[in-house]
């Protein structure tokens, strides 16, 4: 059994170790973005399990790559997200996909958090004054105690925001394709929009939420409140994030956050203006959330070894 490893050696020290008694572990630490390049994966016909780092590769895994991979037994991805691998064809072929769902729920959540804190008390202004103090309504803040979180996904990291936003005293709100057994009270997207304060968009990045906050959409968020979302923008085409920046440079939004990770050849305003913030693609980024994602990353791969799999996307 051949187990490939696709990322830098130097985040996953160990590993390698813990791997090699359940098959041959290649590392595969070039970098290559294209993993037609990665010629080890394709000379030679053992059985094979490749465990990847999506973001090495910018989140392509194209099916012609699949189809090339000889007994390809497994895919497992350290992340949540699992959609830039054609899960239909690997069902249908027999090869297992795995991820690892909730390893970095609760540090995107905190992520969340403070964006959300920093939009309530100003902070891209106070930066921008370079924290110099000014009693005007401009810099007038707000107590987010009292006030309506509505989240728009409760999944993994949706549900932490949940039940962080609650702990801060915040009402709860929330929209999501399913009902749950919680005692939230689900609205639908567009009342939920109109009703919160916070809004959380949670989404997972896929082809079902292409599109899904457009113009149309974004015009009925109320010019008090503040949208902040967990994953990159526009570039994701989930938020017109062009769109939401102008809002709160009229004054038809009161504040906007989003990691400043889009896709490739999306280029953010110049001159960005008011209480916007862009803070850097961190929110994954913690010591616990990393050890997570490794153990279950090496546990995926020892489950597809030894026939039994876990955290199974197909």
């Amino acid at each position: 059994m051949k187990i490939y490893l696709i990322q830098s050696k130097d985040k996953f020290r160990g590993v390698e170790n813990i791997l090699g008694s359940y098959g041959d572990v290649v590392v595969l630490d070039s970098g290559e973005k294209d993993l037609n390049k990665y010629r080890e994966l394709f000379d030679n016909d053992s059985e094979k399990v490749v465990g990847i780092s999506p973001g090495v590769v910018e989140w392509k895994f194209p099916l012609e790559v699949i189809k090339k991979l000889k007994k390809l037994k497994g895919i497992c991805t350290k992340s949540s997200w699992a959609y830039y691998i054609d899960i239909d064809y690997c069902k249908k072929s027999g090869i297992i996909v795995c991820n690892t769902p909730g390893a970095n729920s609760q540090s995107v959540a905190e992520y969340a958090i403070w964006q959300a804190l920093s939009l309530a008390r100003k902070f891209p202004l106070q930066l921008n004054d370079k924290f110099l103090t000014k009693h005007d309504n401009d810099h007038l803040q707000t107590e987010i105690m009292g006030k309506t979180a509505g989240i728009v996904g409760l999944g993994n990291v949706g549900s932490r925001i949940a039940s962080l936003t609650s702990g801060l005293g915040m009402k709860v709100i929330y929209w999501n394709r399913s009902k749950k057994r919680i005692a939230y009270k689900r609205l639908t997207v567009d009342k939920l929009l109109k009703t919160a304060d916070f809004i959380f968009n949670c989404l997972e990045i896929c082809e079902g939420t292409y599109g899904f906050f457009d113009k149309k959409r974004l015009c009925s968020l109320r010019k008090d409140s503040y949208f902040i979302s967990v994953i990159g923008g526009g570039g994701w085409k989930v938020e017109d994030t062009d769109y939401l920046i102008k809002m709160v440079e009229k004054g038809r939004l009161a504040g906007y956050s989003v990691e400043n990770e889009h896709a490739e050849g999306y280029k953010l305003p110049k001159d960005i203006r008011g209480n916007v913030f862009i803070p850097g693609a961190y929110a994954w980024y913690t010591k616990e959330a990393r050890k997570r994602s490794n153990q279950m990353w090496v546990d995926s791969i020892i489950g597809v070894v030894k026939g039994k799999p876990v955290y199974v996307v197909n």
